[in-house]
């Protein structure tokens, strides 16, 4: 629930200015790229969908990240256009949203048994870009070159081995934050 707030806030922000706008069209970006970071390089795919006005994209966008821990982004994206050329515009985006982890329930390991619990987390990047107008209907290409930052923790219980039960139960908590610079290729229409 504390997640909901940052995201309809960003959706509010990004969506006033689309009010005045007319003729608006259905569009999408569907992207693959690359996140460089700290702890390695890893690959990443996202699309979003949604709607565009003369200057404005607006879309609900869904993924796969696999930096350091696979996980599942799900946010609200808005991009700004500034038209450089009759084809060509630079653009700046925008996106928050959830981060939810793509991980394995539970392990066991050497006869003990543990248990692993994900739970979601902040999902937020921005960028700059550039689109490119291909052909004569509204496909083009997109390079983007950004920031990513995802979070989730994970609660690992255990049970500790003893002779007379009940055994005593320890619980760890780790939180994560992942940030990398994220480069992007994709095609929209």
């Amino acid at each position: 629930m504390r997640y909901y707030f940052p995201v309809l806030f960003c959706l509010m922000i990004f969506s006033a200015g689309l009010h005045a706008q007319n003729k608006p069209r259905f569009s999408t970006q569907n992207t693959v790229g690359i996140l460089i970071g700290g702890s390695d390089n890893a690959p990443q795919l996202q699309t979003v969908n949604g709607v565009a006005f003369n200057n404005w994209f607006t879309g609900i966008g869904a993924g796969i990240d696999w930096y350091y821990q696979r996980s599942i982004p799900v946010f609200v994206s808005a991009n700004r256009y500034f038209t450089t050329s009759p084809r060509r515009q630079v653009f700046l985006a925008a996106g928050a949203g959830i981060n939810y982890p793509w991980g394995k329930p539970d392990y066991f390991t050497n006869g003990w048994g543990y248990e692993l619990q994900f739970s979601s987390g902040l999902f937020w990047t921005a960028g700059l870009g550039y689109k490119i107008n291909i052909g004569k209907q509204n496909d083009n290409l997109l390079i983007q070159l950004g920031y990513n930052n995802k979070a989730h923790s994970q609660e690992m219980t255990y049970a500790m081995p003893c002779l007379i039960a009940p055994c005593p139960v320890s619980k760890e908590k780790y939180s994560y934050s992942f940030n990398a610079l994220s480069l992007k290729l994709g095609w929209g229409f």
